[in-house]
Parts: C-alpha cells; sequence; structure tokens
C-alpha cells in the first residue's frame, strides 16, 4: 500500500483481486470509521477526504453493463434519488456510499449483494476453467501430432509453444482452484446468514 497525503485529502495505492470485493469493502468502511470519506475510487486508487468518523457506510456493486452504458447510467440516477452516491468505478464495479444518519445500507440487500457478486464470480471462474481444458486439449492434441512428424526447427518450435500452453494452463488451474473453494464457501456463508433464525 503506498500513500499521498495533501492537507484534508489522502490518496491511496492499494491492490485488491475481483474475490477479494468483501474485503475491500471492510476496508473503505474501516477508513470512514477512521474519519477518511473515500469521494474517487478505481482499480488501485483511492482517493480519501477527510471527514466525520463513520460519516459514510461504502458498499461494492457488480453491474450487468458498464458504468456508462445507458442501462447503467439510469441505474445509477435511481440510486442518487434513494440517496446513495456513485464515488467510483472499476471496469463493471461501481463504488458506491450513503450517509449513515440516512440508515446506511441495508445488511440483507448487503448479503444478497454478496452471493450476486460471489456468483458472478463463480461464473468468470467456469468460463476460465473451460478456457484452460480447451487450451490443454489443444496442447495435447498439438504435441501429439508434433511427436510423429520428422523432426525439423519448426517442428521443435511448435513442439515447445504447445508444451507451454499446456504447462500455463495446468499451473493456472491449480492457482484458481483454491480461490474459487473460498469463494464457494463464501457463498454458502452469505446463503446461510439469510436463513439465521434467533434461537437455532
Amino acid at each position: 500500500m503506498f500513500l499521498k497525503i495533501k492537507g484534508m485529502k489522502k490518496k491511496v495505492y492499494k491492490l485488491f483481486f475481483v474475490w477479494e470485493y468483501d474485503k475491500e469493502e471492510k476496508w473503505l468502511n474501516k477508513m470512514s470509521a477512521e474519519g477518511w470519506q473515500l469521494i474517487k475510487g478505481s482499480s488501485y486508487r483511492y482517493l480519501f477526504e477527510r471527514g466525520e468518523p463513520n460519516e459514510y457506510e461504502y458498499k461494492l456493486e457488480l453491474l450487468d453493463e458498464e458504468p456508462d452504458s445507458l442501462k447503467s447510467k439510469n441505474y445509477i440516477d435511481f440510486l442518487k434519488e434513494a440517496n446513495i452516491e456513485n464515488v467510483g468505478k472499476c471496469r463493471n464495479w461501481i463504488f458506491l456510499r450513503k450517509k449513515t444518519a440516512d440508515g446506511g445500507f441495508s445488511s440483507d440487500n448487503k448479503t444478497l449483494s454478496h452471493i450476486n457478486h460471489s456468483l458472478r464470480v463463480e461464473e468468470i471462474y467456469h468460463t476460465s476453467r473451460n478456457t484452460f481444458i480447451l487450451l490443454l486439449s489443444i496442447a495435447f492434441i498439438g504435441s501429439f501430432v508434433t511427436g510423429y512428424l520428422p523432426e525439423s526447427a519448426i517442428v521443435s518450435f511448435f513442439s515447445g509453444f504447445f508444451m507451454g500452453i499446456g504447462i500455463s494452463a495446468a499451473v493456472l488451474s491449480l492457482i484458481l482452484m483454491p480461490i474459487m473453494r473460498a469463494n464457494f464457501k463464501k457463498i454458502k456463508n452469505y446463503i446461510r446468514e439469510l436463513y439465521i433464525v434467533e434461537g437455532v
């Protein structure tokens, strides 16, 4: 994390991965509790302004389309009418804030939003997994074919090329597996939260 402080404003450079949206949300609300209110957010840059502690509550939301699309703009305008401000964007993600004096965000809505986000991350994982399976298949077939061709510089090049694709796809798959297992646990925990009954 890198900080740049100038007067009543502070710029923070901090990186969160797509599956860490809840961690990012908690961090923004922790900054709010310390009196630093987000006024502009992006992929890894956050601009804060000094304000009252817990003046705003922050929430991330994943849109179906880019924030600049007509559908998203209409939705953001609708949120404004509910006193919810959009203070940043990163691809399809938007940074929302609402004054705690106005009641903040509903806990039920936040849980549903988290479930929706986690399911979208799960979709990204399945798309990536299918891509890696396709790449592994291409690598296997390519290596099999080049193994039966007469040796030459071109054959050696493609043999190494297919091997590189196969190794890369396998490594990326292994990296994604524990991440997505953790995301699946999040989904189960969020669903459990919705059905908690006091005294049970």
